[in-house]
């Protein structure tokens, strides 16, 4: 076998993915530059596998040393060849993006599959910053818990940010700019109540506010700042255009009174920026280059090209893409804490809960997250996926990782009349070097409530043991193995009970006896039911959680 062929290409998955290289890519890469060593397929699995488990011992500067030496080339990802086009007035170096939710809830797949993962991999592959910045600027909606949660999510799943920003960090900032504008006569204090404003921007009309020079804004302005203004009386407007084709941009709202206590600065400022305003500021502050959102933000882009206009300032590129649809009904953050509070979900990462949090606790890689952000890419167009579009990406990665065990649902215990004592299952088919374990079977075996239901009285095959005619009492009919009769997994006799916990509901049921010795984390894969993550263990159960087929 071509051993520097391997080596090579195990050393730069392990560089790509946090110093451990997965077989099963490595196979993929070396098949890809050598096809003729697909003749050797089994031989070349256990050269690969051995190759594999000598670069995960190095250190991660190890690995990367020694592939700097064979090829430099190969340190750098190819992310072009997956589909993501490059980036307009992209300097190498001096790329920075970012991503920008609000501290309202943990994130949830919707955010990853876009935003947060293509600012990721494009400040990356431009070696540029990516930065998280918590939208906060709103007292209403932000909770303090949620500040950190959203920094580990995306930790969690490698998007490791190289700054964190908070707005509200930043209000002295934002009052600054507030008032060049001012005084530029570029913005106005406006009276008008809400309703009486949104006629007026109908009927394309100017309010009398408008007229206003900066000395009687500044007052108001100082008035709102104060706190002698409430809610609702007064807002800071950018003039515009009240012909403008496009009503959202007739003198659109910059700063807002909102006299709810936030969680981090309490009742220290009573006015506060909306979102344009806001954006603009700490997009130049930050640097920003490259700005990465959904489509729906275009009229926002175009009031904040009018801020930065006002500002003397150079807006950032910005990219709109279109929206990501996955099927089920669509929780919003609102519904998912009124579910916690009366019970409906355990928690966050409860298994039916589109959160990052429960997908990770449901054994998806964070790999299988980027992999299919690069495949939803830039467009413009919506997209609609499949549940199974998203289990793809990740049972490309998970597949290799997860070993095979036999369990049971709702089991049926069965007599089988047989002189077998013991036979040897293996672990995983691809990797037969992960070794084999014995099984006793020469007490009673268990077989799932359906498979009895529906296949009493056939023939069928007890996967890795032999044949049978399915009854409570059951006569070993031998090994020959026959394509169409029906394979099905059994457990045996001692063995250890097992909870499923999926998306929707709990499952009971056996797993085999060397499931006792897994660890929470470990990632399965339990014949025809499904890979599944380990989440507890108490004396006697398993408790596991669900992925996907």
């Amino acid at each position: 076998m071509d051993s520097k062929l391997i080596r090579k290409y195990a050393l730069q998955n392990a560089v790509f993915y946090n110093g451990k290289a997965n077989p099963g890519a490595v196979l993929g890469k070396v098949l890809a530059e050598n096809p003729n060593l697909r003749k050797n397929i089994a031989p070349l699995r256990s050269d690969i596998e051995n190759t594999v488990e000598s670069v995960n011992e190095l250190s991660p500067e190890d690995q990367k040393k020694e592939l700097e030496g064979i090829d430099k080339k190969l340190l750098v990802k190819e992310e072009k060849k997956q589909g993501l086009p490059e980036l307009k007035d992209a300097k190498m170096g001096k790329v920075v993006t970012r991503f920008a939710p609000a501290p309202s809830g943990p994130l949830t797949i919707f955010h990853i599959l876009r935003a947060a993962s293509l600012s990721y991999i494009y400040a990356k592959r431009y070696k540029g910053k990516f930065i998280l910045r918590l939208e906060d600027t709103d007292p209403s909606k932000v909770e303090k818990q949620f500040y950190g949660m959203i920094e580990e999510d995306l930790k969690s799943v490698s998007l490791k940010p190289d700054k964190v920003i908070i707005e509200s960090n930043d209000m002295e900032k934002f009052y600054e700019q507030a008032e060049k504008l001012i005084r530029n006569r570029d913005t106005y204090v406006c009276s008008c109540s809400a309703e009486d404003f949104r006629k007026l921007k109908i009927e394309k009309k100017e309010c009398d506010c408008r007229k206003r020079s900066d000395e009687p804004s500044l007052f108001l302005w100082n008035e709102m700042l104060e706190g002698k203004m409430e809610e609702g009386e007064a807002v800071l407007r950018l003039k515009t255009n009240m012909s403008d084709p496009n009503p959202a941009i007739r003198d659109p709202p910059l700063f807002r009174i909102a006299k709810g206590k936030h969680p981090l600065t309490g009742n220290k400022y009573y006015v506060w920026p909306l979102y344009n305003f806001a954006n603009t500021v700490e997009d130049h502050l930050q640097g920003i280059t490259h700005v990465f959102r959904g489509k729906e933000h275009e009229h926002n882009t175009a009031i904040q090209e009018r801020v930065y206009k006002a500002l003397g300032w150079k807006p950032p590129i910005v990219i709109n893409f279109g929206m990501v649809y996955l099927p089920g009904e669509k929780l919003h953050t609102r519904d998912i804490k009124d579910g916690i509070k009366t019970g409906k979900y355990s928690g966050w990462d409860d298994p039916s809960l589109p959160t990052l949090r429960a997908f990770l606790r449901r054994g998806f890689q964070p790999e299988a997250f980027l992999e299919a952000a690069k495949g939803c890419g830039l467009s413009k167009t919506d997209i609609r996926l499949g549940w199974e579009n998203i289990y793809a990406f990740n049972r490309k990665s998970v597949d290799p990782k997860a070993d095979r065990y036999m369990a049971v649902i709702d089991p049926v215990k069965i007599k089988m009349e047989t002189n077998k004592k013991q036979t040897e299952l293996i672990y995983h088919p691809d990797f037969p070097k992960r070794g084999k374990r014995k099984v006793d079977v020469s007490k009673n075996i268990f077989i799932s409530g359906e498979d009895f239901k529906c296949l009493k009285g056939k023939s069928i095959r007890l996967i890795e043991l032999g044949n049978i005619k399915l009854d409570k009492t059951s006569q070993y009919n031998g090994d020959e193995l026959i394509q169409s009769m029906q394979k099905i997994q059994w457990v045996s006799e001692p063995n250890v009970k097992i909870k499923i916990l999926t998306p929707e509901g709990e499952l009971s049921g056996l797993g085999e006896p060397a499931m006792a010795k897994l660890k929470v984390g470990d990632i399965i894969q339990m014949n025809r039911i499904g890979f599944a993550r380990v989440d507890s263990k108490t004396k006697g159960q398993v408790v596991l959680v669900f992925g996907h087929k």
